[in-house]
């Protein structure tokens, strides 16, 4: 399940985009097993899982266009997004597991998409996450990986690092999920994790480099 415990695939998706899952490969070769079938992405229902998860390493993509909006509305009131390396969620609206075997260990991390198919948020399994919560966070939104044929991993490191010269590249982040539930309005914000193992934070640079992201501390910095 996590970089050093598992090397078994996740269970079955919010919403694979269609025909564009190439763009989300890490540079590593992966030995994954994906099928995929759809499924809607809500995002207030996801966010009551995440701050179960403790500490993750969330990597956000730089707007290049108009910056995302720090709010979604539906019939069951406002969810507010409140911290700037979040704001990325509420243009996504597809969710997809993926899982890897690395030199590191077996590796698993949520991808999230845009209408268009583009990733724009990653959320990585660290030693320091609670495995148990991750494993029922996917069962429960039923999350599974998206179907890619290997043969275009060299072109997604090729388009990975094209984006981060044009502008569009990865911002990594050592955090917590906050959830504060308020009558008609929740918001999710982050923070920095209380404590973070060795192993959790080499890790964390580790996919940082392989993902062509520039880790960010202190959380704040935007």
């Amino acid at each position: 399940m996590s970089d050093f415990q598992r090397d078994g695939d996740s269970a079955s998706p919010y919403s694979p985009a269609s025909g564009d899952m190439w763009r989300d490969e890490i540079r590593e070769p992966p030995a994954a097993h994906e099928t995929t079938s759809p499924t809607p992405f809500n995002l207030r229902h996801l966010a009551d899982s995440l701050p179960k998860l403790g500490a993750v390493l969330w990597l956000d993509r730089r707007a290049w266009r108009a910056r995302p909006s720090r709010a979604t509305i539906s019939a069951r009131g406002v969810l507010l997004l409140d911290h700037p390396a979040l704001a990325v969620l509420s243009r996504c609206c597809a969710v997809t597991a993926h899982t890897a075997i690395t030199p590191q260990g077996p590796r698993e991390w949520l991808c999230f998409r845009d209408a268009a198919g583009d990733a724009q948020g990653k959320l990585f399994l660290l030693p320091d996450t609670d495995y148990l919560a991750w494993d029922e966070m996917a069962a429960a939104s039923r999350i599974a990986p998206p179907s890619t044929p290997p043969r275009r991993q060299a072109h997604n490191a090729f388009l990975r690092g094209a984006l981060t010269r044009l502008g569009g590249g990865w911002r990594a982040r050592l955090l917590m999920f906050d959830l504060k539930r308020l009558p008609w309005l929740r918001t999710l914000g982050a923070r920095p994790p209380l404590r973070i193992s060795l192993l959790g934070l080499e890790l964390a640079r580790v996919i940082a480099r392989a993902e062509g992201a520039e880790l960010i501390s202190p959380l704040h910095t935007a």
